[in-house]
């Protein structure tokens, strides 16, 4: 049989965690060019176990975008609707990256390690290459790096994550922290960097780890005591739908007016100018 070039399938990419998710059985699926695993037992017991116990969830398909340098705020104030400027060291924040028509390019989070020179810009596995060009393009003299390959990730969600994390953690105390913020820490030799975020809705952090050092924290976090439970893409989604969390390709796309998705919170036209403020504010206007 004779197959066309462009029949050939791009291999699929696979986490610092995927011989994990075999060992433990789960099923496997390609999402944004991953093999990921969309559940390990079934979508309610994985729910449930997030808000009634705690999930663990292998986020390092996420894109990781560094921005530096003395025109990092400028540039992130131009690129993304939230007020950057407002970010202390070690905070972050939610925001959107608008399109030059009004639409959004994605979602994401920042997270401010260094007031006015450094910060690491989390976005979305499907549109990493997307929204990297995009930054770049549109840079206004920061020093933009795609660290993505550099990072693995996992979140650690539910009422006892903050426990847990408490207990692995010798450097970091996820207890002392509130909402939205990030702490630089180490765990087994392996740079970490904790944050006080998540898309579940329920107390806990999201570690960004080198990548070398992924699966030693996840064999640790459900090694311990407290017994924490894989977390598939399958439940990660009912979980933040229930929370009313928009996912880009689901609730916003290119096409999507911010204030419509109702995400106006976290767009400050008073604060800043930035991409396509004039058309996204004048859908508000006009009458939604």
């Amino acid at each position: 049989m004779t197959i066309a070039m462009n029949e050939i399938a791009t291999p699929s990419l696979k986490t610092p965690l995927f011989d994990e998710h075999v060992k433990l059985n789960a099923r496997i699926v390609e999402f944004a060019g991953w093999q990921m695993p969309i559940q390990y037992t079934s979508l309610k017991e994985e729910h449930n176990a997030t808000r009634n116990h705690v999930g663990l969830f292998d986020v390092s398909h996420m894109g990781e975008i560094r921005v530096k340098g003395a025109k990092a705020v400028e540039s992130l104030q131009w690129l993304t609707t939230n007020d950057v400027s407002k970010l202390e060291n070690g905070q972050a924040q939610y925001g959107l990256l608008p399109n030059d028509k009004g639409g959004l390019v994605d979602d994401l989070f920042i997270y401010c390690l260094e007031k006015n020179a450094d910060y690491l810009v989390c976005v979305n596995a499907s549109n990493k290459d997307k929204d990297f060009t995009w930054m770049t393009k549109h840079n206004r003299g920061s020093d933009m790096t795609d660290e993505s390959s550099q990072w693995g990730q996992i979140a650690i969600q539910g009422p006892k994550a903050i426990e847990l994390c408490d207990r692995i953690f010798s450097d970091v105390k996820i207890s002392k922290m509130n909402r939205n913020e990030t702490q630089v820490g180490t765990f087994q030799g392996h740079t970490i960097m904790v944050a006080t975020t998540g898309y579940t809705g329920e107390a806990g952090c999201e570690v960004f780890i080198e990548a070398a050092g992924t699966a030693k924290l996840w064999q640790a976090l459900l090694a311990d005591p407290i017994k924490a439970v894989p977390v598939g893409l399958g439940a990660r989604d009912t979980l933040r739908t229930e929370m009313k969390y928009s996912l880009y390709g689901h609730e916003i796309d290119d096409t999507t007016n911010p204030y419509e998705a109702v995400l106006g919170w976290a767009i400050k036209p008073q604060a800043k100018d930035f991409m396509s403020k004039a058309a996204i504010v004048k859908v508000k206007e006009d009458g939604l």
